[in-house]
């Protein structure tokens, strides 16, 4: 019985790492490409507007855009971690439904399509 608990733990944490590992490779290049977007844009309006090249008026709508800039990427950010999250529970389910299906014949657990939250008994 401890064998079987450390290789289905062993089994539920390769699951997560290997979608966690993949994940947050993306969320650092994307975070890092565009905060360094945001960061240059925020840059040349500060330099442009200091240096009198830019206006009040065109400074006004440049901020205007800014803020829809880092609206877009925080939206971007929390629509990745979403979906790593769903992807974290029907990895770990699919772990656990096939150790269960292995270990007493039940048929395969399957994540409820409404909420995704909650687990039903049935087929694939």
């Amino acid at each position: 019985m401890a064998q079987k608990f450390d290789t289905l733990t062993a089994e539920i944490g390769l699951a997560v790492t290997r979608i966690v590992e993949t994940d947050l490779a993306l969320l650092r290049g994307y975070s890092r490409a565009k905060a360094r977007a945001i960061a240059s844009f925020t840059v040349l309006l500060g330099e442009g507007y200091a240096a009198g090249k830019i206006g009040d008026e065109q400074m006004t709508m440049e901020m205007v855009e800014l803020e829809r800039m880092v609206v877009r990427f925080v939206r971007n950010m929390q629509a990745l971690v979403t979906t790593t999250v769903e992807r974290l529970l029907r990895s770990i389910g699919a772990v656990l439904s096939a150790t269960l299906q292995t270990a007493i014949g039940l048929p395969v657990l399957s994540m409820a399509p409404a909420t995704g939250l909650v687990w039903g008994v049935g087929p694939a």
